[in-house]
Protein backbone atom coordinates (compact mmCIF):
# COMPACT_ATOMS: atom_id res chain seq x y z
CA UNK A 1 0.00 0.00 0.00
CA UNK A 2 1.40 3.35 -1.02
CA UNK A 3 1.35 6.01 1.71
CA UNK A 4 0.95 9.35 0.07
CA UNK A 5 2.27 12.63 1.39
CA UNK A 6 -1.27 13.76 1.95
CA UNK A 7 -1.97 10.80 4.24
CA UNK A 8 1.21 11.40 6.17
CA UNK A 9 0.38 15.04 6.64
CA UNK A 10 -3.19 14.20 7.69
CA UNK A 11 -2.07 11.64 10.26
CA UNK A 12 0.56 14.01 11.54
CA UNK A 13 -1.93 16.85 11.90
CA UNK A 14 -4.44 14.56 13.67
CA UNK A 15 -1.79 13.59 16.20
CA UNK A 16 -0.66 17.16 16.74
CA UNK A 17 -4.24 18.40 17.11
CA UNK A 18 -5.05 15.58 19.51
CA UNK A 19 -2.07 16.50 21.62
CA UNK A 20 -3.13 20.13 21.51
CA UNK A 21 -6.64 19.20 22.62
CA UNK A 22 -5.14 17.29 25.53
CA UNK A 23 -3.16 20.38 26.49
CA UNK A 24 -6.24 22.59 26.22
CA UNK A 25 -8.30 20.25 28.41
CA UNK A 26 -5.56 20.05 31.02
CA UNK A 27 -5.15 23.81 31.00
CA UNK A 28 -8.93 24.22 31.45
CA UNK A 29 -8.96 21.77 34.35
CA UNK A 30 -6.06 23.62 35.96
CA UNK A 31 -7.75 27.00 35.47
CA UNK A 32 -11.24 25.98 36.68
CA UNK A 33 -10.03 23.38 39.17
CA UNK A 34 -12.85 21.17 37.85
CA UNK A 35 -12.60 17.88 36.00
CA UNK A 36 -16.06 18.27 34.48
CA UNK A 37 -16.65 21.50 32.61
CA UNK A 38 -19.31 20.22 30.21
CA UNK A 39 -21.49 17.08 29.98
CA UNK A 40 -19.35 15.61 27.19
CA UNK A 41 -16.33 15.43 29.49
CA UNK A 42 -17.98 12.48 31.31
CA UNK A 43 -21.77 12.09 30.86
CA UNK A 44 -22.19 9.66 33.77
CA UNK A 45 -19.91 11.62 36.07
CA UNK A 46 -21.55 14.90 35.08
CA UNK A 47 -25.00 13.53 36.01
CA UNK A 48 -23.66 12.53 39.41
CA UNK A 49 -22.03 15.96 39.75
CA UNK A 50 -25.35 17.72 39.07
CA UNK A 51 -27.15 15.53 41.64
CA UNK A 52 -24.52 16.29 44.28
CA UNK A 53 -24.63 20.01 43.44
CA UNK A 54 -28.42 20.11 43.80
CA UNK A 55 -28.11 18.37 47.17
CA UNK A 56 -25.53 20.93 48.21
CA UNK A 57 -27.78 23.87 47.23
CA UNK A 58 -30.75 22.38 49.09
CA UNK A 59 -28.65 21.59 52.14
CA UNK A 60 -27.25 25.13 52.23
CA UNK A 61 -30.77 26.60 51.99
CA UNK A 62 -32.12 24.38 54.79
CA UNK A 63 -29.09 25.25 56.92
CA UNK A 64 -29.68 28.96 56.35
CA UNK A 65 -33.36 28.52 57.26
CA UNK A 66 -32.45 26.68 60.45
CA UNK A 67 -29.86 29.29 61.45
CA UNK A 68 -32.37 32.10 60.82
CA UNK A 69 -34.92 30.16 62.88
CA UNK A 70 -32.46 29.76 65.75
CA UNK A 71 -31.74 33.48 65.66
CA UNK A 72 -35.48 34.26 65.79
CA UNK A 73 -36.04 31.83 68.66
CA UNK A 74 -33.09 33.18 70.65
CA UNK A 75 -34.56 36.67 70.40
CA UNK A 76 -37.96 35.32 71.47
CA UNK A 77 -36.44 33.44 74.38
CA UNK A 78 -34.61 36.57 75.57
CA UNK A 79 -37.91 38.49 75.62
CA UNK A 80 -39.72 35.64 77.39
CA UNK A 81 -36.95 35.46 79.99
CA UNK A 82 -37.42 39.15 80.71
CA UNK A 83 -41.18 38.60 81.04
CA UNK A 84 -40.57 35.68 83.40
CA UNK A 85 -38.42 37.88 85.62
CA UNK A 86 -41.25 40.41 85.73
CA UNK A 87 -43.73 37.64 86.58
CA UNK A 88 -41.50 36.46 89.41
CA UNK A 89 -41.53 39.93 90.90
CA UNK A 90 -45.31 40.16 90.38
CA UNK A 91 -45.98 36.84 92.15
CA UNK A 92 -43.67 37.75 95.02
CA UNK A 93 -45.48 41.06 95.56
CA UNK A 94 -48.93 39.43 95.36
CA UNK A 95 -47.94 36.81 97.93
CA UNK A 96 -46.65 39.48 100.26
CA UNK A 97 -49.82 41.52 99.89
CA UNK A 98 -52.00 38.44 100.43
CA UNK A 99 -50.18 37.16 103.50
CA UNK A 100 -49.39 40.32 105.46
CA UNK A 101 -51.57 42.78 107.30
CA UNK A 102 -50.70 45.71 105.07
CA UNK A 103 -52.87 48.78 105.23
CA UNK A 104 -54.96 49.55 102.16
CA UNK A 105 -52.68 52.45 101.31
CA UNK A 106 -49.70 50.04 101.17
CA UNK A 107 -51.54 47.69 98.83
CA UNK A 108 -52.51 50.64 96.68
CA UNK A 109 -48.87 51.68 96.35
CA UNK A 110 -47.90 48.09 95.48
CA UNK A 111 -50.70 47.96 92.90
CA UNK A 112 -49.24 51.01 91.13
CA UNK A 113 -45.84 49.30 91.03
CA UNK A 114 -47.36 46.12 89.60
CA UNK A 115 -49.30 48.08 86.99
CA UNK A 116 -46.04 49.66 85.84
CA UNK A 117 -44.50 46.17 85.79
CA UNK A 118 -47.27 44.86 83.52
CA UNK A 119 -46.86 47.86 81.25
CA UNK A 120 -43.24 46.83 80.87
CA UNK A 121 -44.40 43.26 80.20
CA UNK A 122 -46.57 44.56 77.35
CA UNK A 123 -43.55 46.45 76.04
CA UNK A 124 -41.48 43.23 76.10
CA UNK A 125 -44.31 41.40 74.35
CA UNK A 126 -44.02 43.97 71.54
CA UNK A 127 -40.32 43.15 70.97
CA UNK A 128 -39.18 43.41 67.36
CA UNK A 129 -36.42 41.89 65.27
CA UNK A 130 -35.82 44.46 62.59
CA UNK A 131 -39.32 45.62 61.70
CA UNK A 132 -41.00 42.31 62.58
CA UNK A 133 -42.81 41.67 65.88
CA UNK A 134 -41.81 38.40 67.56
CA UNK A 135 -45.16 37.46 69.11
CA UNK A 136 -47.69 38.62 66.48
CA UNK A 137 -47.98 35.36 64.55
CA UNK A 138 -47.88 35.97 60.79
CA UNK A 139 -49.14 39.53 61.29
CA UNK A 140 -45.58 40.37 62.26
CA UNK A 141 -45.66 43.89 60.86
CA UNK A 142 -48.51 44.82 63.25
CA UNK A 143 -47.87 45.77 66.88
CA UNK A 144 -49.56 42.87 68.68
CA UNK A 145 -50.33 44.17 72.19
CA UNK A 146 -52.08 47.34 73.30
CA UNK A 147 -53.11 48.33 76.82
CA UNK A 148 -56.29 50.34 77.21
CA UNK A 149 -55.94 54.04 78.00
CA UNK A 150 -58.57 53.84 80.72
CA UNK A 151 -60.27 51.27 82.92
CA UNK A 152 -63.33 49.29 81.85
CA UNK A 153 -66.04 47.63 83.91
CA UNK A 154 -65.21 43.98 83.51
CA UNK A 155 -66.83 40.80 84.76
CA UNK A 156 -65.37 39.00 87.73
CA UNK A 157 -64.76 35.28 87.98
CA UNK A 158 -64.16 32.84 90.81
CA UNK A 159 -61.20 30.54 90.24
CA UNK A 160 -61.55 27.10 91.81
CA UNK A 161 -58.60 25.32 93.34
CA UNK A 162 -58.05 21.60 92.72
CA UNK A 163 -60.18 20.47 95.69
CA UNK A 164 -63.03 22.77 94.67
CA UNK A 165 -62.82 21.75 91.02
CA UNK A 166 -63.12 18.12 92.01
CA UNK A 167 -65.97 18.56 94.49
CA UNK A 168 -68.01 20.84 92.24
CA UNK A 169 -67.50 18.54 89.31
CA UNK A 170 -70.26 16.43 87.85
CA UNK A 171 -70.61 12.97 86.42
CA UNK A 172 -72.09 12.83 82.94
CA UNK A 173 -73.03 9.90 80.73
CA UNK A 174 -70.75 9.92 77.69
CA UNK A 175 -71.54 7.10 75.31
CA UNK A 176 -72.74 4.93 78.18
CA UNK A 177 -69.75 5.64 80.42
CA UNK A 178 -70.13 7.66 83.64
CA UNK A 179 -67.46 10.34 83.24
CA UNK A 180 -66.42 12.82 85.92
CA UNK A 181 -65.68 16.33 84.65
CA UNK A 182 -64.28 19.24 86.62
CA UNK A 183 -66.53 21.85 88.14
CA UNK A 184 -67.00 25.29 86.63
CA UNK A 185 -65.96 26.25 83.13
CA UNK A 186 -62.52 25.11 82.03
CA UNK A 187 -60.45 28.02 80.72
CA UNK A 188 -56.95 26.90 79.81
CA UNK A 189 -55.51 25.48 83.03
CA UNK A 190 -58.22 27.08 85.19
CA UNK A 191 -61.71 26.07 86.25
CA UNK A 192 -63.89 29.07 86.97
CA UNK A 193 -67.36 30.25 87.97
CA UNK A 194 -68.98 33.68 87.54
CA UNK A 195 -69.14 35.99 90.54
CA UNK A 196 -72.64 37.24 91.43
CA UNK A 197 -74.23 39.48 94.03
CA UNK A 198 -77.66 38.58 95.36
CA UNK A 199 -80.61 40.82 96.08
CA UNK A 200 -79.93 40.03 99.75
CA UNK A 201 -76.50 41.68 99.49
CA UNK A 202 -74.60 38.39 99.79
CA UNK A 203 -72.01 37.01 97.34
CA UNK A 204 -72.73 34.00 95.11
CA UNK A 205 -71.08 32.01 92.31
CA UNK A 206 -72.68 30.66 89.14
CA UNK A 207 -71.37 27.49 87.50
CA UNK A 208 -71.93 28.17 83.76
CA UNK A 209 -71.59 24.49 82.90
CA UNK A 210 -74.72 23.58 84.89
CA UNK A 211 -76.49 26.82 85.76
CA UNK A 212 -76.43 26.12 89.51
CA UNK A 213 -75.76 29.02 91.89
CA UNK A 214 -73.89 28.49 95.18
CA UNK A 215 -73.25 30.81 98.08
CA UNK A 216 -69.78 32.26 98.45
CA UNK A 217 -69.40 30.67 101.87
CA UNK A 218 -70.31 27.22 100.55
CA UNK A 219 -67.80 27.42 97.67
CA UNK A 220 -65.03 28.64 99.93
CA UNK A 221 -65.70 26.75 103.15
CA UNK A 222 -69.00 24.88 103.37
CA UNK A 223 -68.09 22.21 100.83
CA UNK A 224 -65.30 21.05 103.16
CA UNK A 225 -67.87 20.14 105.81
CA UNK A 226 -69.73 18.06 103.21
CA UNK A 227 -66.52 16.21 102.40
CA UNK A 228 -65.99 15.53 106.11
CA UNK A 229 -69.46 13.99 106.17
CA UNK A 230 -68.53 11.64 103.34
CA UNK A 231 -70.10 13.51 100.42
CA UNK A 232 -67.82 13.20 97.41
CA UNK A 233 -69.45 15.63 95.01
CA UNK A 234 -71.86 18.53 94.85
CA UNK A 235 -75.64 17.97 94.66
CA UNK A 236 -78.58 20.14 93.66
CA UNK A 237 -79.47 20.47 97.34
CA UNK A 238 -76.19 22.34 97.90
CA UNK A 239 -77.20 25.07 95.46
CA UNK A 240 -79.41 28.05 96.24
CA UNK A 241 -81.03 27.87 92.80
CA UNK A 242 -80.51 27.24 89.12
CA UNK A 243 -80.50 29.54 86.10
CA UNK A 244 -82.02 28.21 82.90
CA UNK A 245 -79.17 28.08 80.39
CA UNK A 246 -80.11 27.27 76.82
CA UNK A 247 -77.47 26.01 74.38
CA UNK A 248 -77.86 26.26 70.60
CA UNK A 249 -79.26 22.77 70.12
CA UNK A 250 -81.70 23.02 73.02
CA UNK A 251 -80.28 19.92 74.74
CA UNK A 252 -80.55 19.99 78.53
CA UNK A 253 -77.41 20.64 80.52
CA UNK A 254 -76.11 17.94 82.78
CA UNK A 255 -77.89 18.23 86.11
CA UNK A 256 -76.76 17.18 89.56
CA UNK A 257 -77.97 14.44 91.91
CA UNK A 258 -80.87 15.82 93.93
CA UNK A 259 -79.19 15.21 97.28
CA UNK A 260 -76.56 13.20 99.11
CA UNK A 261 -78.82 10.14 99.14
CA UNK A 262 -79.17 10.13 95.36
CA UNK A 263 -75.44 10.69 95.01
CA UNK A 264 -74.68 7.69 97.23
CA UNK A 265 -77.22 5.58 95.33
CA UNK A 266 -75.60 6.45 92.02
CA UNK A 267 -78.62 8.37 90.79
CA UNK A 268 -76.76 10.91 88.72
CA UNK A 269 -78.27 13.02 85.93
CA UNK A 270 -80.46 11.95 83.07
CA UNK A 271 -78.51 13.78 80.36
CA UNK A 272 -76.50 11.60 78.00
CA UNK A 273 -73.95 12.58 75.34
CA UNK A 274 -72.69 10.58 72.38
CA UNK A 275 -69.08 11.68 72.88
CA UNK A 276 -66.87 13.92 74.96
CA UNK A 277 -66.67 16.24 71.95
CA UNK A 278 -70.45 16.61 71.98
CA UNK A 279 -70.38 17.48 75.66
CA UNK A 280 -67.56 20.02 75.20
CA UNK A 281 -69.41 21.58 72.28
CA UNK A 282 -72.46 21.93 74.50
CA UNK A 283 -70.56 23.76 77.24
CA UNK A 284 -69.06 26.06 74.60
CA UNK A 285 -72.54 26.70 73.26
CA UNK A 286 -73.74 27.59 76.75
CA UNK A 287 -71.00 30.15 77.20
CA UNK A 288 -71.76 31.60 73.78
CA UNK A 289 -75.48 31.95 74.45
CA UNK A 290 -75.39 32.97 78.09
CA UNK A 291 -72.13 34.58 79.12
CA UNK A 292 -71.56 36.38 75.83
CA UNK A 293 -75.01 37.92 76.10
CA UNK A 294 -73.86 39.81 79.15
CA UNK A 295 -70.15 40.31 78.46
CA UNK A 296 -68.16 41.73 75.54
CA UNK A 297 -66.32 39.01 73.60
CA UNK A 298 -63.39 41.34 73.02
CA UNK A 299 -62.37 42.32 76.54
CA UNK A 300 -64.92 40.89 78.98
CA UNK A 301 -66.56 44.26 79.63
CA UNK A 302 -70.13 44.02 80.89
CA UNK A 303 -72.73 44.79 78.21
CA UNK A 304 -75.90 46.84 78.44
CA UNK A 305 -77.84 43.61 79.06
CA UNK A 306 -75.43 42.75 81.86
CA UNK A 307 -75.77 46.16 83.46
CA UNK A 308 -79.55 45.91 83.26
CA UNK A 309 -79.38 43.02 85.73
CA UNK A 310 -78.42 45.51 88.43
CA UNK A 311 -82.08 46.55 88.44
CA UNK A 312 -83.97 43.69 86.80
CA UNK A 313 -81.94 40.86 88.31
CA UNK A 314 -81.22 37.36 87.07
CA UNK A 315 -83.84 34.95 88.34
CA UNK A 316 -83.11 31.39 89.33
CA UNK A 317 -85.43 28.44 89.92
CA UNK A 318 -85.63 27.38 93.57
CA UNK A 319 -85.03 30.75 95.23
CA UNK A 320 -86.84 34.03 95.75
CA UNK A 321 -83.60 35.96 95.29
CA UNK A 322 -82.43 37.67 92.11
CA UNK A 323 -78.82 38.09 91.05
CA UNK A 324 -76.58 40.45 89.14
CA UNK A 325 -72.94 40.29 88.13
CA UNK A 326 -70.03 41.43 90.22
CA UNK A 327 -67.67 43.58 88.16
CA UNK A 328 -64.40 45.41 88.62
CA UNK A 329 -62.86 48.49 87.08
CA UNK A 330 -59.56 47.56 85.48
CA UNK A 331 -57.24 48.09 82.54
CA UNK A 332 -57.18 45.47 79.77
CA UNK A 333 -54.79 44.40 77.02
CA UNK A 334 -55.88 43.47 73.49
CA UNK A 335 -54.06 41.27 70.98
CA UNK A 336 -53.88 42.41 67.36
CA UNK A 337 -51.82 39.53 66.01
CA UNK A 338 -52.98 36.08 64.88
CA UNK A 339 -52.30 32.47 65.87
CA UNK A 340 -50.54 31.46 62.65
CA UNK A 341 -47.04 30.03 62.78
CA UNK A 342 -43.96 31.28 60.93
CA UNK A 343 -42.18 28.35 59.31
CA UNK A 344 -38.51 28.19 58.36
CA UNK A 345 -38.24 24.72 56.85
CA UNK A 346 -35.16 22.87 58.04
CA UNK A 347 -35.77 19.46 56.42
CA UNK A 348 -36.92 18.28 53.01
CA UNK A 349 -40.56 17.36 52.61
CA UNK A 350 -43.80 19.22 53.24
CA UNK A 351 -44.10 22.07 55.71
CA UNK A 352 -45.10 20.92 59.19
CA UNK A 353 -46.10 23.94 61.30
CA UNK A 354 -45.56 21.95 64.51
CA UNK A 355 -42.10 20.82 63.47
CA UNK A 356 -40.95 23.86 61.53
CA UNK A 357 -42.50 26.81 63.40
CA UNK A 358 -40.04 29.25 64.95
CA UNK A 359 -42.41 31.65 66.70
CA UNK A 360 -44.78 31.72 69.65
CA UNK A 361 -47.97 33.77 69.41
CA UNK A 362 -49.89 35.84 71.92
CA UNK A 363 -52.13 32.86 72.66
CA UNK A 364 -49.08 30.70 73.36
CA UNK A 365 -47.54 33.21 75.75
CA UNK A 366 -50.60 34.66 77.49
CA UNK A 367 -53.45 32.19 76.88
CA UNK A 368 -56.19 31.93 74.31
CA UNK A 369 -59.35 33.05 76.09
CA UNK A 370 -61.06 33.71 79.41
CA UNK A 371 -64.38 32.64 80.92
CA UNK A 372 -66.14 35.47 79.07
CA UNK A 373 -64.97 34.17 75.70
CA UNK A 374 -62.78 37.27 75.49
CA UNK A 375 -59.11 38.30 75.92
CA UNK A 376 -57.93 36.27 72.93
CA UNK A 377 -54.15 36.13 73.25
CA UNK A 378 -54.12 38.19 76.46
CA UNK A 379 -56.08 36.12 79.00
CA UNK A 380 -53.24 35.85 81.53
CA UNK A 381 -52.38 39.54 81.21
CA UNK A 382 -55.96 40.58 81.85
CA UNK A 383 -56.17 38.20 84.81
CA UNK A 384 -53.08 39.85 86.27
CA UNK A 385 -54.61 43.27 85.69
CA UNK A 386 -57.63 42.01 87.66
CA UNK A 387 -55.21 41.15 90.47
CA UNK A 388 -53.83 44.70 90.31
CA UNK A 389 -57.34 46.15 90.51
CA UNK A 390 -58.31 43.97 93.46
CA UNK A 391 -55.07 44.85 95.23
CA UNK A 392 -55.70 48.53 94.63
CA UNK A 393 -59.14 48.06 96.20
CA UNK A 394 -57.65 46.36 99.26
CA UNK A 395 -59.40 43.02 98.70
CA UNK A 396 -56.85 41.00 100.62
CA UNK A 397 -59.12 37.98 101.08
CA UNK A 398 -59.54 37.68 97.31
CA UNK A 399 -55.78 38.08 96.79
CA UNK A 400 -55.02 35.17 99.12
CA UNK A 401 -57.13 32.80 97.04
CA UNK A 402 -57.93 33.90 93.49
CA UNK A 403 -55.15 36.47 93.20
CA UNK A 404 -52.34 34.09 93.98
CA UNK A 405 -53.91 31.40 91.77
CA UNK A 406 -54.23 33.72 88.76
CA UNK A 407 -50.68 35.02 89.11
CA UNK A 408 -49.25 31.50 89.34
CA UNK A 409 -51.35 30.37 86.39
CA UNK A 410 -49.98 33.21 84.24
CA UNK A 411 -46.46 32.03 85.09
CA UNK A 412 -47.46 28.47 84.22
CA UNK A 413 -48.77 29.47 80.80
CA UNK A 414 -45.56 31.38 80.12
CA UNK A 415 -43.43 28.42 81.20
CA UNK A 416 -45.29 26.12 78.79
CA UNK A 417 -44.52 28.45 75.88
CA UNK A 418 -40.86 28.72 76.96
CA UNK A 419 -40.56 24.94 77.16
CA UNK A 420 -42.11 24.45 73.73
CA UNK A 421 -39.84 27.13 72.24
CA UNK A 422 -36.73 25.62 73.84
CA UNK A 423 -37.67 22.21 72.48
CA UNK A 424 -38.00 23.54 68.93
CA UNK A 425 -34.79 25.53 69.26
CA UNK A 426 -33.00 22.36 70.31
CA UNK A 427 -34.42 20.55 67.28
CA UNK A 428 -33.18 23.32 64.98
CA UNK A 429 -29.71 23.26 66.57
CA UNK A 430 -29.56 19.49 66.07
CA UNK A 431 -30.67 19.98 62.47
CA UNK A 432 -27.83 22.46 61.87
CA UNK A 433 -25.30 19.97 63.28
CA UNK A 434 -26.70 17.25 61.04
CA UNK A 435 -26.64 19.48 57.96
CA UNK A 436 -23.06 20.57 58.66
CA UNK A 437 -22.06 16.91 58.71
CA UNK A 438 -24.05 16.32 55.53
CA UNK A 439 -22.30 19.28 53.96
CA UNK A 440 -18.92 17.63 54.52
CA UNK A 441 -20.15 14.41 52.86
CA UNK A 442 -21.70 16.28 49.92
CA UNK A 443 -18.54 18.34 49.37
CA UNK A 444 -16.47 15.13 49.41
CA UNK A 445 -18.78 13.57 46.83
CA UNK A 446 -18.54 16.63 44.60
CA UNK A 447 -14.76 16.68 44.94
CA UNK A 448 -14.50 12.97 44.18
CA UNK A 449 -16.47 13.27 40.96
CA UNK A 450 -15.33 16.72 39.83
CA UNK A 451 -12.21 17.63 41.73
CA UNK A 452 -8.70 17.74 40.25
CA UNK A 453 -5.27 16.87 41.59
CA UNK A 454 -3.40 20.05 40.75
CA UNK A 455 0.05 18.47 40.96
CA UNK A 456 -0.99 15.58 38.71
CA UNK A 457 -2.65 17.93 36.22
CA UNK A 458 0.45 20.15 36.05
CA UNK A 459 2.65 17.12 35.48
CA UNK A 460 0.39 15.90 32.67
CA UNK A 461 0.24 19.39 31.18
CA UNK A 462 4.03 19.78 31.12
CA UNK A 463 4.33 16.33 29.56
CA UNK A 464 1.73 17.17 26.91
CA UNK A 465 3.45 20.47 26.12
CA UNK A 466 6.81 18.72 25.78
CA UNK A 467 5.38 16.07 23.46
CA UNK A 468 3.67 18.75 21.43
CA UNK A 469 6.89 20.76 20.98
CA UNK A 470 8.86 17.61 20.09
CA UNK A 471 6.19 16.61 17.57
CA UNK A 472 6.42 19.98 15.84
CA UNK A 473 10.22 19.88 15.77
CA UNK A 474 10.40 16.34 14.36
CA UNK A 475 7.59 16.82 11.91
CA UNK A 476 9.33 19.53 9.92
CA UNK A 477 12.33 17.30 9.37
CA UNK A 478 10.49 14.10 8.52
CA UNK A 479 7.57 15.25 6.45
CA UNK A 480 7.83 16.73 3.00
CA UNK A 481 7.80 20.48 2.90
CA UNK A 482 4.51 21.28 4.39
CA UNK A 483 2.71 23.36 6.88
CA UNK A 484 5.02 21.91 9.56
CA UNK A 485 7.73 24.23 8.31
CA UNK A 486 5.59 27.13 9.19
CA UNK A 487 4.49 25.73 12.53
CA UNK A 488 8.07 25.81 13.72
Amino acid sequence: MRVSSTMMIQNYMNAVNGNYDTQAKLMEENTTQQRLNRPSDDPVGYARYLAYTNSDVANQQYMENAQNGISWMKSSNDALTNIKNQYDTFIEQVNQAANTQNQTVDNSATAKQLLALLQETVSQANTQVGDRYLFAGQKDKTQPFTMSDGKIERGLSKTLDDAQSDFFGKTVDINGVATKVKGGTQVGNLNQMLSLKGSDGAEYYLDPSTGYIFSQDFVQNGYKEKINLGQTSVTAADAVGRVDLKPDNGSPLAGLPANAGDLAAGNLNASSYASETNYNNLTTSVRKNFINKYFDTNNGAITADGKALDTAGLSAVGTDKTFSFNTIQQYTVTYNGDDNKISMVKLSGGVDTTRDSVNVTGSDVFGDSDIFGASHGTAALNDMLTVVAEMDGGNQKWLSSDGVTLANNAAGVLQQSQTALASRQGAYSNAVDTMENQNIVIKDNINNVNGVNTAAVMTKLITAQTIYNISIAMGKNVLPKSIADYLS
